[in-house]
């Protein structure tokens, strides 16, 4: 591959070059063959893909800071209430006082709703008084249900993962077999031996960009201390890339220092290009992969996006409808802990409640909570 004069003075002057572009270096030039397009094609894709990881990380520090400053103050502000709504209860229910004393019925529909506030407390943090609180009005004390679900938990795990280790296992049982039997395959031995052929010349090519870099940027043989400082840094951008197999790191690096040209470039021959694109598509499917492991947190909490394309302006606005909808419950919380106070209208959303719902947390508790906006009827006006 055809290169120009190494390293020039201009690259360690105060006003050093902006970091280059291999896209756009190559865009000087048009692809002549096939290796040539699918080389660009490549360098493309993988600074396409470049920015989006970086777009994604940086996100992931915002979305971090969002949390800390929006979500978790009105979590704890949502637990907090939780908690005086349990007090309330249980206060209806041990210390009712004049006039809000009540039935059977109506007793054992708020020990339910206690109960089901008080699981859900206590399956976020564990809280010494709360869980005595449930074990007073719960015929199965807390731990016994705790328990009693990791072992569900673990069950489910066993035999879900044993299902795997016992076809993973499977297949490694047969994979000598299948070994054994291409052993007496020449042309299997063959294949197999261009194979590692090719996996050596790729590295070779990769080796040859590496070595030409450190033999310009190399520290120890540069005189001036400031420029010694600036190869310093170069070189550490070197090392790091080769050892990633960052092919288009190290080529970039080569246009920085002007070791190549667009007009070098497109003079490769197709043997080594060849060997580079098998290098770029290695490192654009790790790429992919990175990408992938760094969106899928977000893509599991975001069930309507499991099989779409997830954009960073989706996860943001999905957690500020999270924070939206958390302060609604906060507000319905609060004005629901002073309609059980009011003893006409605790009664009359108790006898519209029913058993066999049994709420699930806040969605259903605060359905039951709708009941409180109704104006009750007044007694003796019931139609026949």
């Amino acid at each position: 591959m055809p290169m120009n004069t190494p390293i020039t003075g201009s690259l360690f002057e105060e006003d050093a070059q902006q970091p280059c572009s291999l896209v756009s270096t190559l865009a000087q030039s048009r692809p002549a063959s096939k290796e040539q397009r699918q080389f660009q094609r490549l360098v493309s894709r993988i600074e396409l893909k470049r920015d989006e990881l970086k777009s994604w990380q940086a996100y992931l520090l915002r979305y971090n800071q969002r949390i800390c400053s929006e979500l978790e103050p009105l979590r704890a502000q949502l637990r907090s209430g939780q908690q005086q709504m349990v007090a309330l209860i249980d206060e209806l229910l041990t210390r009712p006082g004049a006039g809000r004393r009540l039935g059977r019925v109506q007793r054992t529909k708020l020990r339910a709703l206690l109960l089901n506030l008080l699981e859900g407390l206590l399956g976020e943090e564990h809280d010494a008084a709360l869980e005595a609180m449930h074990d007073r009005y719960s015929d199965v004390p807390h731990e016994q249900v705790r328990q009693s679900d990791m072992q569900l938990a673990q069950t489910f795990i066993e035999e879900v993962v044993g299902f795997h280790i016992d076809e993973e296992q499977a297949q490694e049982r047969a994979q000598p077999d299948a070994r054994s039997s291409r052993a007496g395959s020449a042309k299997a031995q063959a294949r197999q031996a261009q194979r590692e052929e090719a996996a050596r010349e790729v590295r070779q090519s990769l080796r040859e960009v590496f070595r030409k870099l450190v033999s310009a940027l190399h520290p120890d043989r540069e005189p001036d201390e400031q420029a010694r400082q600036r190869k310093t840094l170069l070189m550490q951008r070197v090392n790091q890339a080769y050892e990633a197999r960052d092919l288009l790191t190290l080529l970039t690096l080569q246009l920085e220092i002007e070791q190549i040209s667009a007009a070098s470039l497109s003079a490769a021959s197709r043997e080594r290009l060849t060997h580079y694109n098998q290098i770029l598509r290695e490192q654009l499917v790790e790429l992919d992969l990175e990408l992938a492991h760094c969106i899928a947190p977000f893509r599991q909490s975001l069930d309507g996006f499991r099989g779409r394309s997830l954009t960073i302006a989706d996860v943001d606005q999905d957690l500020s409808a999270a924070c939206a909808q958390l302060s609604m419950v906060i507000r319905e919380l609060q004005a629901d802990m002073v309609a059980f106070r009011d003893p006409e209208r605790l009664r009359h959303s108790l006898k519209q409640f029913e058993l066999e719902s049994e709420p699930d947390e806040l969605d259903d508790l605060a359905e039951f909570m709708t009941t409180f906006q109704a104006t009750p009827r007044r007694p003796g006006r019931r139609r026949r």
